[in-house]
Parts: C-alpha cells; structure tokens; sequence
C-alpha cells in the first residue's frame, strides 16, 4: 500500500507518452504507510530518504516516458519570495529528468524559473479561493497555465492572466497587463525573459533548447 502513494500515473496524449508525479511537504500525518493508503509526503527542507527516494522516482519514470511532471504542492501559504530550498529541489527534479515542475499551494503566484531548457512554475496561485482579498498579496490573481511543445520538448509557456471575483476565475480583462507586469518581476529574479502580447492578452515565456 506505500507504494501507491509513491508512484507515477503514466497516460498517452497522441503520440506522446506523458508521467506525471505528485508530492506534498504537508500533513505528515497523512502520509502511506504499508497498511493505509495517503499522499506521497515528502518534506522539502531536508535532504533524507524521502527527497532521495522521490528523485529515484523521477529516473525510473522518466526511463519509461517521454515527458515527465512533477505537481509540488510545497510550502507556506503567502510570500511572493520562493524558499531557497524549494529551488534547490526543483532543479534537481530537472537533473533528475523532470521536463516540468508545477508548484502550487501558496495562495499567491510566485516567479518562472527557466533551469537547463525547462520551466519551474514555483508557485501557480489560485483558482478557488475562500480567504479574503489581500490588497498586497493579491491572492484574487493567478494565470492559466499553457505549455507549448514541439514534440516532447518544452517549447514556450504561455499565461494567460485570470482574477476571481464572486467565487468565480475569470480571464482577467482591464488588470490583465498589472498581472503579467507582476509576472514578469517576479520571474526577472531568475533571469527569465518574457514579453506581453497585448492584443492576445498572453504574457508568452520563451524556452530556449540549446541543441
């Protein structure tokens, strides 16, 4: 039963073999065991068995699939500021294989790194929302997520900037550019470029494959 929660779903989109693989630095409690099933629990702040063996997987399934996600459900729920340790794991889940890393459970969105040809999404923010507003946080705003491939090669990722409003995610209209000119600060940190596409209302992040 531990290794239910600690394996690799595996479909076929097209042509393309797709795994993806999710964790949590949350609710130890919660974690598999040998007679209960849970989440993959593994806390990101240590480098132990756990981060060990989560990158394990990571070899293994990519041995057996053509692209490989990562879903990290990691850390605090505010701060625009990604924890160094966060970082150092998600860019050894791309040595080890991963083609993405898709972060998530701050409330906030948080910058795109681009590590050796593939994008770390450190934080996505929200969709569904029950805290109030915060005016600096900004937790009512987050994107849409699109990446773009040419075949299994990250390509480019596109964003397309959202708001909730009355429990709702709307594409974002009038404050669209404010968030993609949030993004792009954020993601500046990293180095990553990135450029507004006012028309399509899409802030489009370049992924360069050196070959």
């Amino acid at each position: 039963m531990l290794e239910s929660g600690r394996r690799a779903v595996v479909r076929r989109v097209g042509p393309t073999t797709v795994g993806f693989i999710a964790f949590t630095d949350n609710e130890p409690g919660w974690e598999a065991t040998a007679r209960a099933p849970g989440i993959y629990y593994v806390p990101v702040d240590t480098r132990g068995r756990w981060v060990t063996e989560l990158l394990d997987l990571v070899r293994r399934t990519k041995d057996h699939n053509q692209l490989l996600v990562v879903s990290a459900h990691w850390g605090a729920n505010w701060g625009s500021k990604v924890p160094s340790a966060h970082q150092g794991l998600a860019r050894a889940l791309i040595d080890a294989g991963s083609d993405v890393v898709f972060g998530h459970s701050a409330h906030i969105f948080r910058g795109v790194e681009i590590y050796r040809n593939r994008p770390i999404v450190y934080s996505a923010g929200d969709f569904v929302d029950d805290y109030a507003v915060d005016p600096d946080e900004r937790n009512d705003q987050s994107f849409v997520f699109l990446l773009e491939t040419d075949g299994t090669v990250p390509r480019t990722l596109r964003l397309h900037p959202t708001n909730i409003a009355r429990l709702q995610t709307r594409l974002a209209s009038r404050s669209a550019g404010k968030i993609a000119e949030r993004m792009q600060r954020l993601s500046m940190q990293f180095g990553t470029r990135s450029r507004w596409i006012e028309g399509d209302r899409v802030l489009e992040i370049p992924i360069e494959t050196v070959s």
